[in-house]
């Protein structure tokens, strides 16, 4: 992750449960699933969000972060202190772009229906681990033909189409979507 890199684009989302705030970051985080700090260390500068008063724990995910709230936190001074704590480090958050939707890519697939969030779900299968070597790809489902793919909240279609369909047909798929998003 790039620690202290100003350009690093990132958002908060405030999700329908209210002992929550999610982090959008156009960077890669981990390539687990889910790492729970503490008592994991979260990496500079998340690490400066578990020094704010509500924040209970964050859970670090591929390109996202969950901040759990202590039961009495004030959501939105909670959401002011972080965006106090990574403006410094990499610049003014910024209003989320619009989720993108997922896409099918026609593949060869083996097995039963195999779903990854992250590249550590992803080993030891060939064709989400070549989607996971694609920037950007938050989870992928293949199976029955296809395999459907996610990116984060930072990353466009427009720009990872080419390369998502790419790593498909290089894992055995043919090239290209097969539909515009799902």
């Amino acid at each position: 992750m790039p620690a202290g890199h100003p350009s690093t684009a990132w958002g908060i989302e405030f999700p329908a449960n209210p002992a929550v705030l999610r982090l959008h970051v156009r960077a890669s985080l981990t390539d687990e699933t889910i790492v729970t700090c503490p008592p994991a260390t979260a990496p500079s500068p998340l690490d400066g969000l578990l020094e704010i008063e509500a924040v209970r724990s964050i859970d670090l995910h591929p390109t996202r972060v969950r901040l759990n709230l202590r039961p009495d936190a004030d959501r939105a001074e909670a959401a002011g202190h972080v965006a106090g704590v990574l403006s410094g480090a990499w610049g003014p958050g910024a209003p989320l772009p619009a989720d993108p939707a997922p896409r099918a890519f026609e593949a060869v697939t083996d097995g039963p229906r195999t779903v990854a969030e992250s590249p550590a779900m992803a080993v030891g299968h060939a064709l989400l681990t070549a989607v996971f070597d694609v920037d950007g790809v938050i989870e992928a489902v293949a199976g029955d033909g296809l395999v459907l793919v996610r990116l984060g909240r930072w990353y466009a279609w427009s720009d990872r189409e080419v390369e998502v369909a790419r790593a498909v047909q290089t894992a055995g798929g043919t090239p290209g979507s097969t539909s515009s998003p799902v």
